[in-house]
């Protein structure tokens, strides 16, 4: 945290500063200013996370020099101070939207839990901040991977990337990848270019934004550092670099047709996208089709498709359509309806791949949904939960997650819920180390007799009988 003591008299200032340095480890700078003007120039220097303000300073006052200063660094908090115990004070503080308020002087447990309180709404803001970008970047990479590029795509650039000057794909194959998280953190050791990551089964795909002009040899270097950090069973892919961004969904398709390549080769193991004869990469591009077909990538197996289906034998069209049938069934699915005496045309196949991607799409959708559904319950059950809590943790909003909650879960959120407390309460229970009261609490009810009702209801006995019978065997 970066704090600005601003405070007209020199020894409250010194005081102030000796508590907080004694009192938080995470401060990385305090600076001080001795009247209004003097704490805007100090803004100006360097923006303050966390700003004492002092209301009554000479010269500028301290309600004054706060306007000034949200207009130059809207993102500082306010914890205002005063000898003053004024509504009018504290109904211009609300103005700015000041929740922080310490009469003079200060208790140190009101300055502590002021700062607590800051700090985490502090900490809020730079998670939502950091969950929009991540979004915002998610979107960008989606469209920059698919012919045509959108418009949406070029406002995303300049607003997000306005130095932009050139930038590719690279793709990244192996058996077992790491998280994104770790994939992030190698990446960043060998790219000092901007660069956005989208993880899933076996593959990475990078896409990297630079400020400056890109060469096939930086992106060689670049490569081979990255392969080699990740490990012997990694591959890497590249796309060439390009400065429109119309270009770019060739770069992704080059850098994905390069991973393909490498992993039947012996040797090399990052590259360039070869150009080589179709009737030698036929069964190659069969297992691509099937690899996007699995992952539910709709526009790249549909584009694969079409780019090489006048090569395909009616054998090789028979073996892809079972291997999707066998594919589909692995994961209990069946098949969209079509039998392959159906398919006879060319658009027919291309339906037939899109309504199997889509299918697997919202099969890894709905499982990703059940993932994050039960660590947030998991995580926060015994907090007291609520359904409009997890819808925003999910983005979305509380009637339709309500409705998409019950589909895959095949109940509703109180009765998962319920379920979980008390599957929790019951184990609690056996361990014996608790009292039924505090077990109550433990598992998110607050009133003992309601969990006891609840308890009952679910389990036909109430929480003592239960215990009872347990330590009768």
């Amino acid at each position: 945290m970066r704090i600005l003591i601003a405070e007209d008299e020199l020894l409250e200032r010194k005081a102030m500063r000796k508590f907080l340095t004694d009192h938080f480890s995470d401060i990385t700078a305090i600076s001080e200013a001795a009247n209004g003007r003097e704490a805007i120039e100090k803004v100006k220097q360097s923006p303050p996370d966390i700003v004492f303000m002092d209301i009554k300073m000479p010269g500028i006052n301290g309600l004054e020099a706060i306007a000034e200063i949200q207009r130059i660094n809207p993102s500082s908090k306010y914890i205002l101070v005063s000898a003053y115990d004024s509504f009018d004070f504290a109904k211009q503080a609300m103005h700015y939207g000041i929740k922080e308020y310490i009469l003079k002087p200060g208790k140190q447990e009101e300055i502590v839990a002021s700062i607590l309180r800051v700090r985490q709404e502090i900490e809020h803001e730079v998670k939502q901040q950091a969950e929009k970008r991540a979004l915002i970047e998610e979107r960008l990479m989606a469209k920059l991977m698919h012919q045509p590029v959108e418009k949406e795509a070029y406002t995303i650039m300049k607003n997000y990337l306005p130095a932009y000057t050139s930038g590719f794909f690279l793709v990244i194959q192996m058996a077992h990848l790491p998280d994104k998280e770790v994939i992030q953190t190698k990446l960043a050791n060998h790219v000092e270019h901007r660069f956005i990551v989208d993880a899933a089964d076996q593959r990475a795909v990078c896409c990297i934004l630079a400020d400056s002009e890109l060469n096939n040899a930086e992106l060689l270097i670049q490569a081979r550092k990255i392969q080699l950090d990740f490990g012997d069973d990694c591959y890497v892919g590249l796309g060439h670099a390009y400065s429109a961004l119309d270009h770019f969904p060739t770069s992704y398709h080059d850098a994905l047709t390069a991973v393909y390549q490498l992993k039947k080769k012996d040797g090399r193991q990052y590259g360039f996208n070869e150009k080589i004869n179709v009737e030698h990469d036929r069964s190659d591009r069969v297992v691509q089709i099937l690899s996007e077909v699995e992952r539910g990538n709709e526009d790249e197996a549909v584009k694969l498709y079409k780019d090489n289906q006048n090569v395909f034998s009616a054998e090789q069209h028979e073996e892809f359509y079972f291997k999707i049938k066998r594919l589909m069934a692995e994961q209990n699915l069946s098949l969209p309806g079509h039998s392959i005496s159906e398919l006879d045309t060319e658009e027919e196949w291309q339906h037939f791949i899109s309504l199997c991607c889509l299918k697997l799409k919202d099969h890894y959708h709905s499982k990703l949904f059940m993932q994050k559904v039960t660590a947030y319950i998991d995580a926060y059950y015994k907090q007291g939960v609520t359904l409009e809590d997890i819808a925003a943790h999910i983005g979305l909003s509380p009637n339709y997650f309500s409705n998409v909650f019950k589909d895959v879960f095949g109940m509703t959120f109180v009765e998962l819920i319920t379920g979980r407390r008390l599957s929790e309460a019951k184990r609690l229970i056996a361990k014996n180390e608790h009292s039924l009261k505090e077990i109550s609490y433990m598992v998110g009810y607050h009133d003992p007799n309601y969990f006891s009702r609840v308890f009952k209801k679910h389990n036909h006995m109430s929480p003592k009988k239960f215990q009872q019978q347990i330590f009768k065997k």
